[in-house]
């Protein structure tokens, strides 16, 4: 159907047509000949020498070449004659091939089907006729094209020595106006043209249409030259019988189909794909089989057809390298005066922004590399404790400090503060610390009659496991003052035990401590570390901000996680979920004993710690699975572990001068 390399010699037809009907040169090439089309430039037809994208045509040919014609008859049904083939097969001008009408079909229409595989814009159809006298009365004839493969059909031209009465409309050759150029014509061929002993019928697509000379800038004749199918009508109806049967039969000896695959100015070729159909070979970063889209990540302005002055070539998106995933986006597009609509996705290298220009919450810039460096974006320095979360400001990297504390990546004291003890105030004005270092003691006794801390050591077996509310081991990811409440991130790692009524889940939550017990660092928690985040039931479940929220105060212990504990605590898990924990008594509570009051006495909150003081320790063991009466065994400890590590000085003042 499409053989680009090579044309058939019935393509020797064409330039006395061609000249005949005075074609554009958009559509029809200078020059023709018997050799296949070559191009005067040695370059890509697509792209100047200088590799700046151009306007480009595909190989012009006959589309009809070789390809199986449909013959059906109106009252006698399909033509099984095998002379059919020689209606598009190489055509030999010295030695006529031809088609000819069955006998006793001499009334009724003959329709021609010639199915073209896909859109062509079609130039001129011609039909050979192997008789070389004129037709005679009457002559009937219509051609009609399909744009979506046979399922419906438009006219295109009718013949007809009598236009009123087969067609209803009059006889003309031009248009009268650019409204009717693409409704169909009627005329009389007569006298048709003769070739080598034959007479050629040839309709030309864009004769006689007021806008042919600005084809490549009408969508709307470009729209009437496509089609995918073409048909060809020879009606045969006539009350005068006499006159049919002096009629000769139909005899046709070439139909050809001239015209260019429709690759929209962004091809120059045209090949069979692995289905065998034929497919543009696209340029311009154009795709699809007629290249009338853009390719992947080309999409930063609307697909157009290529134009002589406008090539229209497809642009990419603007990704600096950190992406090659983008979409397009009208309103973008009409935003920046309808330069640039691509969006990038998924930008990677902690990039952000519709160019990936921008870096992610948490990272940088780094300006002593280029924007499209892979390592452009670099993590905020921020401390810890002087700072006031993770994040910092995308172009100079300062970190939100907390009062008092100054720096770039707020990890020393301002002018006039010196280094608190503090997690929560890492640095305090100097006339503070006087009164700081006299109020510890009278601070450390009210903590300790605040916190009511429990033993020095805290035995767990599988009773004292069942009495607690929730039993999590937690990742402490920021914090932020909200009144008189602390807000704790927390990615909930794994789920011990949770009561009846919670829903604590895996994953990231709040967690909101009351600024009183943060205060005297009941519970331990700091950030950037993982803890045993046990809640008991005496817990002051009314002072949550809502009763749906994690809540830990003073009677909740924070124990720097051990890899170790973990066997044990599923192994409680599991003997819970086997319903071998006890029955929780009534207003059930831990009881204070004796060993409370000698403790309190002795008691230095976490914050306050040294290391010599951090003699607190967490034990774990576990019951055995075999203990079925309510005698508690005697269970020896099997782990230690701090409540609380130190907070170490993370601020340092500078000498002064």
């Amino acid at each position: 159907m499409v053989r680009p390399s090579s044309l058939p010699p019935s393509i020797s037809l064409i330039p006395v047509l061609l000249r005949l009907l005075l074609l554009p040169p958009s559509l029809v090439s200078s020059s023709f000949s018997n050799a296949p089309l070559s191009w005067t430039s040695p370059h890509e037809p697509c792209y100047h020498p200088d590799g700046r994208p151009r306007h480009c045509l595909s190989e012009f040919i006959n589309a009809a070449y070789g390809v199986q014609v449909n013959v059906t008859h109106s009252l006698h049904g399909p033509d099984n004659n095998p002379n059919i083939t020689t209606l598009t097969d190489l055509h030999n001008p010295h030695n006529l091939t031809c088609w000819r009408a069955r006998a006793g079909a001499d009334s009724g229409d003959w329709v021609f089907t010639l199915p073209l595989g896909r859109r062509f814009e079609i130039t001129y159809i011609s039909l050979q006729f192997c008789s070389q006298g004129q037709p005679s009365n009457p002559i009937s004839i219509s051609i009609l094209k399909s744009m979506d493969h046979g399922r419906s059909w438009r006219p295109m031209q009718h013949y007809s020595s009598n236009c009123l009465e087969d067609f209803k409309q009059p006889s003309l050759t031009i248009a009268q106006t650019r409204h009717q150029e693409t409704e169909p014509l009627c005329s009389d061929p007569r006298p048709l043209q003769r070739q080598r002993g034959s007479t050629v019928l040839a309709f030309s697509t864009l004769d006689g249409r007021p806008s042919s000379p600005d084809f490549d800038y009408s969508p709307t004749l470009q729209d009437w030259v496509t089609a995918t199918d073409i048909r060809v009508v020879f009606h045969r109806t006539s009350n005068n019988e006499e006159r049919i049967d002096k009629q000769p039969p139909l005899a046709i000896s070439d139909l050809q189909v001239g015209g260019r695959c429709k690759c929209n100015g962004h091809a120059s070729r045209c090949r069979r794909d692995d289905a065998g159909q034929a497919v543009c070979v696209c340029e311009h970063h154009t795709a699809g089989p007629d290249c009338d889209m853009c390719e992947d990540f080309y999409v930063d302005r609307p697909w157009h057809r290529a134009t002589p002055t406008h090539p229209n070539p497809c642009v990419a998106c603007e990704c600096n390298g950190h992406s090659n995933k983008c979409r397009f986006s009208m309103e973008v597009f009409q935003q920046s005066g309808r330069k640039s609509g691509g969006v990038c996705l998924k930008c990677r290298h902690h990039t952000a922004g519709r160019h990936c220009q921008y870096c992610q919450n948490g990272f940088t810039r780094d300006t002593s590399k280029p924007l499209d460096h892979r390592k452009a974006c670099q993590p905020c320095q921020c401390h810890p404790l002087g700072a006031v979360g993770r994040w910092c400001n995308q172009t100079s990297g300062q970190c939100l400090c907390r009062e008092g504390v100054t720096g770039l990546r707020c990890n020393r004291c301002a002018p006039g503060y010196k280094q608190g003890k503090s997690p929560l105030r890492p640095c305090i004005r100097e006339s503070e610390q006087t009164k700081e270092r006299s109020g510890n003691t009278e601070r450390t006794e009210e903590c300790v009659s605040y916190c009511q801390p429990s033993e020095v050591k805290v035995r767990m077996n599988l009773e004292t496991y069942c009495l607690k509310d929730y039993v999590l081991k937690v990742q402490v990811r920021g914090m932020e003052r909200s009144g008189p409440w602390w807000q704790f991130s927390i990615a909930v790692q794994t789920v011990f035990r949770t009561g009846s009524s919670s829903r604590i889940r895996r994953g990231s939550q709040s967690l909101w401590v009351p600024d009183r017990d943060l205060g005297c660092g009941c519970p331990a928690l700091h950030v950037g570390r993982t803890f045993l985040l046990i809640g008991a039931e005496e817990g002051e479940r009314s002072l949550a901000p809502e009763e749906s929220r994690l809540v830990a105060d003073r009677s909740t212990l924070a124990l720097q996680w051990r890899e170790h504990w973990s066997p044990k605590l599923r192994g409680f898990r599991g003997q819970d979920k086997r319903g071998r924990c006890p029955q929780r008594p009534p207003n059930a509570h831990r009881p204070r004993s004796r060993e409370h009051a000698k403790t309190r006495s002795a008691y230095i909150p976490p914050h306050l710690l040294t290391e010599k003081d951090a003699s607190a320790h967490f034990d774990k063991t576990v019951n055995s699975d075999e203990a079925q009466s309510n005698t508690e065994r005697n269970v020896a400890p099997t782990e230690t572990a701090p409540v609380s590590s130190t907070v170490a000085l993370v601020c340092s003042t500078p000498n002064p001068e």
